[in-house]
């Protein structure tokens, strides 16, 4: 197909995507063909782009994309160099861990938006320098890289992993640690508790599992391969989650958001189900379904009293018991 481009700027653009797409390389003639022009044009425009660090390489007759060596360069608008800045931002702030490729990341972010928006370049670097400076655990990011390359490579994982159980006596929670093969499927950060999820295939259980990462005490990648299930889709799982746990069933959770609570509560999407009705008195009911409502809990109780749990009537209660210990535990806070 002879493509046709306005300016050579567009034409360099587009034999950079079209060779790159093309791993057993091109020739010359075959991008004069495709774009329009003489072979000469074509040699002048390669020439070019090898100079500007695309990675270009020549074997033989052909040309191809080194991706180790490409130099990338960020050719974006302010508004798309700001929401680069909010996801930094949200980067930065994900977890409380130590993390030398995050930083690395915004680093390299920060160098790509220095000419186009030094001002928000700089607050990139000092998000990477807040990153940088935080308490280093070389556990949780070797886990992290076994993850990410079992993930990358469909290759399984070795993992120890560290639970709570209530004990069958006592009934106190005790830690226990399990063995397991696991197949990553997919990574996905949480908001609550500034933690990462990994979630797979689970061999011990035979079924699909949500693993914490800060949890795994040790991993391994093997040599075994796996596949992911066509029919896996974690985005349409998690629609039913409040945050990373989903599940077959769902449960309808109706709660009561006082006068003071309501303006705050209705200026954020929560979740996709969300229903909002507005009373007289301006309090409003707020209803949502979800698969586990164990990962609502902190948030609800982050309203204090401006909200109460109508539904269902085992989480009412669950808030009922915890209202009547609080208050019983502060009434007796002054007593010696």
């Amino acid at each position: 197909m002879r493509r046709k481009t306005e300016d050579r700027y567009t034409r360099l653009d587009a034999i950079e995507s079209y060779i790159a797409q093309h791993p057993n390389g091109c020739t010359t003639q075959e991008l004069a063909n495709e774009f329009g022009v003489d072979p000469d044009t074509i040699r002048r425009d390669l020439a070019l782009l090898e100079s500007r660090g695309t990675g270009l390489i020549k074997q033989g007759r052909r040309y191809f994309i080194d991706h180790r060596r490409i130099v990338h360069t960020l050719k974006i608008s302010n508004n798309e160099a700001l929401a680069l800045y909010l996801a930094a931002r949200l980067l930065s702030r994900h977890s409380d861990e130590h993390n030398p490729y995050v930083v690395s990341a915004l680093d390299r972010l920060s160098e790509a938006l220095k000419l186009k928006v030094p001002f928000m370049a700089d607050h990139i670097a000092r998000a990477a320098m807040a990153v940088r400076e935080r308490p280093s655990r070389p556990s949780y990011v070797s886990t992290l890289e076994v993850l990410t390359e079992a993930w990358a490579t469909r290759r399984k994982v070795w993992i120890r992993y560290e639970s709570q159980r209530a004990h069958e006596n006592t009934g106190d929670l005790i830690d226990v640690i399990t063995e397991r093969t696991f197949a990553p499927y997919f990574l996905e950060p949480s908001s609550i508790g500034y933690a990462c999820y990994v979630i797979g295939f689970d061999d011990l259980r035979k079924a699909i599992r949500t693993f914490k990462v800060e949890r795994i005490r040790e991993a391994k990648i093997t040599s075994d391969p796996y596949t992911i299930p066509s029919t896996f889709d974690p985005y349409k799982e998690l629609r039913s989650a409040w945050g990373i746990m989903w599940g077959e069933d769902e449960v309808e959770v109706v709660l009561h958001f006082a006068p003071r609570a309501a303006r705050r509560l209705k200026e954020s999407v929560w979740h996709i189900s969300q229903r909002i009705e507005d009373n007289p008195d301006g309090s409003c009911i707020f209803t949502v379904r979800v698969s586990k409502v164990l990962e609502m809990k902190p948030w609800i109780r982050q309203w204090g009293a401006a909200v109460k749990v109508l539904a269902p009537d085992d989480l009412r209660e669950e808030f009922a018991a915890e209202a009547r210990a609080l208050a019983k535990m502060y009434s007796d806070s002054g007593e010696d």
